[in-house]
């Protein structure tokens, strides 16, 4: 399959929409079709970038970039359909947006995972992403399931498990 990256113009709102929503619920959360419209409008303000990923041609998927800063981009989101998934096109993805931004000039690429998405952080390990830039902490007010917990200079951290 031949993986390209398109600008996203519009002419894929539909289908945009679609992975906008099913990208929520991924990551735990239920957006309704007007929601995914709004999140979408945001994407096309200044600082953002937003592409379709297309599969021969069909959009499997999509990749949002927001600069944060003249030199670091970050991959805000990616997102490939489930019934393309496993077949390396986030990977391609990844790496078409690399040779773009390098040839741009930026100095870094960063990602936010959300600690439980363990496929996520492996393919992004991977393809070299292997330097912590951000941690972000979180205070639950409710008290909450824990998947597991990790070392960061010798504190103890507890990764939140999501029950689908």
């Amino acid at each position: 399959m031949e993986i390209v990256l398109s600008p996203y113009d519009g002419a894929s709102e539909r289908a945009m929409c679609c992975f906008i929503t099913a990208f929520y619920r991924v990551h735990h959360s239920a957006v309704s079709e007007a929601q995914a419209r709004e999140v979408l409008a945001g994407w096309g303000k200044e600082g953002h970038e937003l592409y379709d990923i297309l599969g021969d041609g069909v959009p499997v998927g999509f990749v949002h970039l927001n600069w944060r800063g003249a030199t670091v981009c970050w991959i805000e989101d990616i997102f490939v359909e489930s019934g393309f998934r496993g077949q390396g096109i986030a990977s391609k993805a990844i790496g078409l947006v690399e040779e773009a931004l390098q040839k741009r000039g930026v100095e870094g690429i960063c990602m936010d995972v959300i600690p439980d998405n363990i496929p996520a952080l492996r393919l992004y390990h991977s393809l070299g992403y292997d330097r912590l830039s951000i941690v972000t902490v979180r205070k639950d007010m409710q008290p909450f399931p824990t998947e597991r917990t990790e070392q960061i200079g010798g504190m103890e951290f507890r990764v939140r498990r999501f029950d689908d």
